[in-house]
């Protein structure tokens, strides 16, 4: 038994692939809402945890990026329903989505910074808000509010975070909240592109790469 094995939890296994060239298997494990990616000798009592760089590629690195595509896939329509408000510069072609906190200090310090790049690419941003209540206790309440009050991009630039609480507001950040970790996106501020590829933290050059 591989769990036992390992001495590791984790609740399935979702692929396994045996590397040509080698004698080596590729092991994906669906864990903690994440995914884990080892690779085992034939021997079945010999793993390598850790990154593996073949014919010109990092293999746990292209198969995550693989395995988040996919995810994106299974729930885009799940991810455009939690999407609280959007900035559409002129002329866009593609959109990305943006998860952030309302009390994410990094996000506050780049959010104008996000727009320009936005209207530099004619991207629209979609935005989902991810309240992070263990370190910021507040802002569960500013997310709701902010559905409640029908906020808009030029008022989240604005941290115009104000309203009353309602019951469509609720289901929305609680929706919002849920999806995401099953999605494992934990942090913020975190990127999607239409295509799958993610972000986390901001980079306008990142953004260009998974934009592409």
């Amino acid at each position: 038994d591989l769990k036992e094995t390992l001495k590791i939890n984790f609740d399935s296994i979702i692929e396994k692939n045996e590397i040509k060239g080698t004698n080596l298997c590729q092991v994906v494990v669906q864990r903690n809402g994440g995914f884990s990616i080892f690779y085992a000798y034939p021997d079945g009592k010999t793993f390598i945890f850790g990154d593996i760089y073949k014919d010109g590629t990092f293999l746990s690195k292209a198969t995550l990026e693989r395995m988040q595509e996919k995810l994106f896939k299974n729930f885009l329509s799940e991810i455009d329903s939690v999407v609280a408000f959007s900035y559409k510069p002129e002329g866009y072609n593609k959109y990305i989505y943006m998860i952030t906190d309302p009390d994410c200090p990094f996000c506050e310090k780049t959010k104008a910074a996000v727009k320009q790049w936005a209207d530099a690419n004619k991207v629209e941003i979609k935005v989902i808000l991810l309240p992070l209540e263990s370190l910021h206790p507040q802002a569960k309440d500013k997310s709701i509010k902010a559905v409640c009050s029908g906020m808009q991009y030029d008022d989240y630039l604005n941290s115009r975070w104000t309203g009353n609480k309602c019951s469509e507001g609720v289901k929305k950040i609680e929706d919002s909240i849920a999806l995401m970790k099953k999605i494992n996106i934990n942090g913020t501020p975190s990127f999607i592109s239409f295509n799958g590829k993610r972000l986390m933290g901001f980079s306008p050059q990142e953004l260009d790469n998974i934009i592409k």
